[in-house]
């Protein structure tokens, strides 16, 4: 069954009907619910490390900013959402983790690769607080695959274009 949801969402993608990235907020209480999920393919690195035992992981940067019609969008809030996954060969299981700015939000241990990289490719909703503003915000995510340098002066991402997503009161 899990084979045929995947040749699915491959179809799916080559028609493009899907988004690279899909990112669903939420806000309550003073604070955004945010769920990311990432529809693009994973590099073949990702998954050929992933029984090996290396840490691999896919790094959602995620900002929100204040809109502001003239002048330049000021960000009210930076940072980045790591799903992060490893192999423990003793056990035969993966854990799973989600640190958002360095903090464990979420973590799971997992039986099988498929859901290993389920947890990579929609990791947990996490929370982010905010100060309160009367002011439309936006959000703006990204998934990054890999980062480097192409001799040694200019950086290289690999991953999903920005997604931005306005947030309304009854978001």
């Amino acid at each position: 069954m899990r084979i045929v949801a995947t040749v699915l969402v491959g179809m799916m993608l080559a028609v493009g009907s899907l988004p690279p990235l899909e990112v669903h907020v939420h806000r309550a209480a003073g604070a955004l619910e945010v769920q990311l999920t990432l529809n693009a393919p994973l590099p073949p690195s990702i998954s050929d490390a992933l029984p090996s035992g290396a840490q691999v992981s896919v790094t959602y940067a995620v900002q929100v900013r204040r809109r502001r019609p003239l002048l330049w969008n000021p960000k009210i809030w930076d940072g980045k959402a790591v799903a992060t996954v490893t192999f423990d060969p003793l056990t035969g299981r993966y854990r799973g983790e989600l640190l958002l700015n360095d903090v464990i939000v979420a973590s799971r241990e997992m039986t099988s690769p498929e859901r290993a990289l389920d947890w990579l490719r929609s990791p947990p909703a996490f929370r982010l607080l905010l100060p309160r503003t009367k002011r439309a915000l936006t959000l703006r995510a990204r998934a990054i695959f890999a980062t480097g340098t192409t001799w040694l002066i200019f950086p290289t991402t690999h991953g999903t274009g920005w997604v931005r997503v306005r947030i309304t009161d009854r978001s």
